[in-house]
Parts: C-alpha cells; structure tokens; sequence
C-alpha cells in the first residue's frame, strides 16, 4: 500500500535563517530516507517508509480509494511529571480520493 504525505516547512518565531535552508534540508533528507522522527500509521508500531513524490501516472490506483478508516490514534500527550504516562488523541480517520486527511485542530496543542 502506498501513501502520499503532505509536509510544510513551519519556522519558529526566533529562527532568523532563511526558511530556503530548512525547506532544502528537508528535501535532502526525504531523497535519502531520513528523518529526525520516524512517521507511521496510526501507532508507533507501524512505520511509514517514505521517499519523493511518485509521478501521477504511476498513483492512479491511489487516488480512486474513499474509506472509512474508524479512529486512529494521532498522538500521546505525555505528563509533564516525567512519569511516562500519556493521554491518547484519536480522529475519525477517513479516506478522500485516497487521502487521508488529519483535522489542523490536532496540530495546535495548548492553544
């Protein structure tokens, strides 16, 4: 099975570098296979290989899936007591056109 994974570069508010260097390292690492933390699917247990972006003609398969996936987990948030626990964050996870799309409300943690 093969997924496309949408990534920006997203600066921090004290970073005066150009943002071109980040977006350039970023590049280089997906063409390697490198990443400072693994993706996966849903748990940890399940790793998401990666690399650059397939031609269109070779993922048309991809794109005609619509499905219902049922909750996934997105993500613990752990105690800040160092003790190792961590609350689960689920989603409704749902296929669009072969897209899964993750709601930006996860991404904004202690809003």
């Amino acid at each position: 099975m093969a997924y496309i994974i949408a990534a920006d570069v997203a600066m921090r508010s004290d970073v005066q570098e150009d943002e071109a260097k980040y977006r350039d390292q970023f590049q280089r690492r997906v063409k390697k296979g490198q990443c400072h933390t693994m993706p996966y699917l849903g748990c940890r247990e399940f790793t998401a290989n990666f690399g650059p972006e397939v031609p269109p003609d070779q993922d048309a398969h991809i794109q005609s899936i619509d499905a219902q996936l049922g909750r996934m987990l997105f993500d613990l948030d752990y105690e800040l007591d160092g003790s190792g626990r961590g609350q689960p964050r689920f989603f409704p996870a749902e296929l669009l056109g072969g897209i899964l799309h993750i709601p930006e409300t996860l991404y904004r943690k202690g809003e």
